[in-house]
């Protein structure tokens, strides 16, 4: 089964049923699948454009754009929306994309780059130009090429085939008993692996999905709730913080029907799963860890007990993970299953991360006794002080423990004694008085000697990826 499949079963077993709301229009499952035969007819026409860049904001028009060009067989090359000049010239440039398909916003910021030599198409040129009726679903092993919202500088093209897709979209939906009688709430962008496998999610179990195009407007998205009667939510942690700074009670009326939060891998503050837990009367808050390149690799459960609320989860069913260590405790993680890509698109050097079906992550963590995986940084920001290995994240969440600390980052940089000595970059509470000498006291208290930061520096923001992730080489 495909997403084309899913779609086409949704129109037979009950057409009327509203799909997608967005934007405050409703569109059914018969009148999706009519718009994407539209595009389809389109595309088709289209006998040279093999791999299509889809460029826009979270929308109807994106939705039966995507699903328009994979059922005429094109390969969809999905790229942010807030996308830069070079950045895109390049994506376009190793991606072979021969077309720009998007928005009207996006098309007025990107037609002004002139070094662009392929045809842009807003949505609303996409007409039907062919008599033909119907037009059978032409299946490329591909689905989508997406490149790697990138931690590290250069961000790597990973082409998603539909047996990935089908397999990921399976877990999700047994792990966290999704149903044709959900209502999902999705804030985050189509454009990423997250966004995009909730929206698989919902169609592949016939569902409707309340699609918002971001989470700008956090009142918004609360009342969104209420007003679909919606039974889950996906939203980053940082969105879940964010969440408690409303009126609590209000929280609690808000998510009162909520069945499931889902978020992902990037670090929960524990007060923010604490928090969850008591607003989530009736529901579960849930993360997984995965990589554009293995999505969905485990799933975490969050329990009452507060048991293991630091880890990621167990291995999704079908996974195989393994920590590759000498001392078998933290190692690299290493991911095999029918979840993992077989190559990167176009990249020989990146392809050496593929041994043997195993992935190497570049993560570092480890299992416990109950097989729940934990992660502690990555492989490329460990620290050596003199020979010590220092994972920043240990540092970072001791940091964060201090009162007035909203954020914290610690990297190495050079010394001519010790080889490398940490930094660490501070962001404080709003209002807050908090001074270096603090933060270094509480460092000597709680770390070992070579672990304490050297040099303290209290700036405005961290650079982070959309999804939370830290932009570590753009510090170093």
């Amino acid at each position: 089964m495909n997403i084309i499949d899913f779609l086409e079963n949704n129109v037979r077993n009950d057409p009327n049923k509203i799909a997608i709301i967005s934007e405050g229009k409703n569109t059914s499952y018969k009148e999706l699948d009519e718009q994407v035969q539209k595009i389809c007819l389109v595309i088709s026409a289209l006998n040279n454009q093999d791999i299509i860049s889809l460029i826009s904001e979270n929308s109807i028009s994106f939705v039966t754009a995507y699903l328009g060009i994979i059922k005429a067989g094109k390969i969809v090359h999905i790229v942010p929306s807030n996308i830069s000049e070079i950045n895109l010239l390049n994506q376009i440039k190793s991606a072979g994309s021969q077309l720009i398909i998007c928005s009207k916003s996006v098309f007025d910021s990107i037609s002004r780059y002139s070094k662009i030599n392929i045809p842009i198409l807003q949505f609303s040129e996409l007409k039907i130009t062919s008599t033909s009726k119907n037009k059978v679903f032409k299946k490329n092993e591909i689905t989508h090429l997406i490149y790697t919202s990138g931690t590290t500088f250069d961000p790597k093209g990973v082409g998603i085939t539909h047996s990935m897709l089908e397999f990921t979209t399976k877990n999700i939906v047994d792990v966290l008993g999704y149903s044709n009688s959900d209502i999902d709430v999705l804030p985050l962008p189509l454009y990423h692996s997250f966004g995009l496998g909730c929206f698989y999610t919902s169609i592949s179990v016939g569902a409707t999905l309340i699609l918002h195009k971001d989470t700008s407007n956090l009142d918004n998205l609360l009342d969104s709730f209420k007003k679909f009667n919606a039974t889950t939510v996906a939203v980053l942690p940082a969105t879940l913080t964010k969440l408690l700074k409303f009126d609590n009670k209000e929280l609690r009326d808000s998510f009162s029907d909520i069945r499931l939060v889902i978020t992902n891998s990037t670090a929960i503050p524990k007060n923010t799963i604490l928090s969850f837990k008591e607003i989530l009367k009736n529901g579960k808050l849930a993360t997984y860890y995965g990589l554009t390149e293995a999505s969905r690799s485990t799933f975490m459960i969050f329990q009452k007990d507060g048991v293991n609320d630091e880890s990621v989860g167990k291995t999704a069913p079908g996974v195989n993970i393994k920590i590759m260590s000498d001392s078998n405790l933290e190692g690299e993680i290493w991911i095999k299953g029918k979840n993992v890509i077989t190559k990167y698109w176009n990249n020989e050097i990146a392809d050496k991360n593929l041994v043997d079906g195993w992935l190497r992550t570049g993560d570092i963590g480890y299992l416990n006794e109950q097989n729940f995986l934990f992660l502690k940084g990555r492989k490329d920001d460990i620290i050596n002080v003199g020979g010590e290995k220092v994972i920043p994240y240990e540092i970072e969440e001791i940091v964060k423990q201090i009162q007035g600390v909203e954020d914290a980052v610690a990297y190495g940089i050079e010394n001519e004694i010790f080889g490398q000595v940490i930094k660490l970059q501070v962001v404080k509470s709003k209002g807050s008085d908090l001074d270096k000498a603090k933060i270094l006291i509480h460092c000597i208290k709680n770390l070992e000697k070579f672990k304490i930061p050297t040099k303290i520096d209290f700036v405005d923001n961290i650079p982070k990826t959309d999804y939370g992730k830290v932009k570590r080489f753009m510090l170093k």
